[in-house]
């Protein structure tokens, strides 16, 4: 293995080296090693030459020559700049694929209705016990049960089968949801293989649970380092999503504290947040703090309980009242600042000097 040693850059391409190439002076084109390297560390500033300098010095300390001709080097596709009408752009099919309960409201309010649509990375926060697999399992469950033909599946990466057992004896509405158990491609080293089939585009919709475990086995199993995994993890949700038509819900963990973890990619390419959380007198609830596909649904609470089968059932009616309280008080408010208006419009006038009538003009002095 190469010696940690030098300054911040050469002890990053150090460790690269090490992580990426089993401690071994890499060959081949410096220009695509560094363009490698770049992939996993975008914002470490190393330039060309830095870069091939330490790569001359580990070659030097390991006494040995590395090839480093560019006959290797790939073919750089010509840039392109293409400009489309949107009418002549292709599109993948953008199903929409309903719930029949109250929570398709807020995935969307482009149709009477709403739903979930095709074409969209969804991601799942919430506090730990408030049931996030619950409620997006209960989700699939109920997306099956509406729309016989949807194909859809569950990305368990932190259950096993006795785990599932015990799950589906709580809740049996899952038994019929096709079940993907990562934790069986762990120790044969095919997780990178299962998850590219995963998110095929043979899938309507995929729940991923969880996000965070998935990029801990990613590192684990391939040696990769946070910001790779991270990168093509997502890369490989979007991709599913935009390129095959699919619908995403990704689970990720959240802070002790309450906050989103993940990267700010993450947060902004997707499409929207969904947050199950616990009230102040520990009701649970569901609110989108993001969604670009239902924009009228953000910062509303749903709130939600589990029946005697285990089944998601959400309170409707305290919905649609606090929906109208929020109406009536848009309207006081609007009332108020008619009334306002009028007020300063009556006993505030400005006469063509500048100053109300109730305040005399100030007495230049001579």
């Amino acid at each position: 293995m190469v010696e940690i040693t030098g300054g911040k850059k050469e002890r990053l391409i150090r460790g690269w080296i090490n992580d990426e190439h089993e401690g071994q002076p890499p060959g081949g084109s410096v220009k695509v090693l560094l363009q490698d390297f770049m992939t996993i560390y975008p914002e470490s500033g190393v330039s060309y030459s830095s870069f091939n300098g330490v790569l001359k010095k580990v070659e030097t300390e390991a006494g040995i020559e590395t090839d480093h001709s560019v006959v290797d080097e790939p073919q750089v596709r010509p840039f392109e700049f293409e400009v489309v009408k949107v009418e002549d752009m292709e599109f993948p099919n953008f199903g929409l694929f309903t719930t029949g309960k109250k929570i398709d409201e807020l995935f969307s309010d482009h149709e009477k209705g709403g739903g979930i649509y095709g074409g969209t990375v969804n991601i799942v926060i919430g506090e730990s016990g408030v049931g996030k697999s619950t409620v997006m399992l209960d989700t699939l469950s109920a997306i099956r049960a509406q729309n016989p033909d949807a194909k859809v599946l569950y990305v368990s990466s932190e259950m096993t089968r006795n785990d599932i057992l015990f799950y589906y004896k709580k809740t049996p509405a899952i038994g019929k949801v096709p079940t993907l158990l990562l934790m069986n491609y762990v120790s044969d080293g095919n997780l990178v293989k299962a998850l590219e089939q995963a998110f095929s585009g043979e899938h309507d919709i995929i729940l991923l649970d969880s996000y965070q475990d998935v990029i801990v086995k990613l590192k684990e199993v391939q040696g990769w380092r946070s910001t790779r995994a991270e990168s093509w993890l997502t890369a490989l949700m979007i991709d599913a999503a935009e390129k095959k038509g699919c619908a995403v819900l990704a689970i990720q963990h959240m802070t002790k504290g309450g906050t989103y973890v993940g990267s700010t990619y993450l947060k902004h390419a997707t499409q929207a947040m969904v947050e199950i959380r616990f009230d102040i007198s520990g009701h649970r609830y569901v609110e989108f703090s993001k969604n670009r596909r239902g924009g009228s649904g953000v910062g509303k609470r749903l709130y939600y309980s589990l029946d005697d089968n285990g089944d998601v059932v959400y309170d409707t009616r305290r919905f649609e009242d606090t929906e109208s309280m929020r109406v009536i008080e848009d309207r006081e408010t609007d009332r108020r600042q008619d009334l306002n208006a009028k007020f300063e419009e009556l006993f505030i006038k400005k006469p063509a000097d500048g100053h109300s009538v109730e305040e005399p003009a100030p007495v230049e002095n001579k």
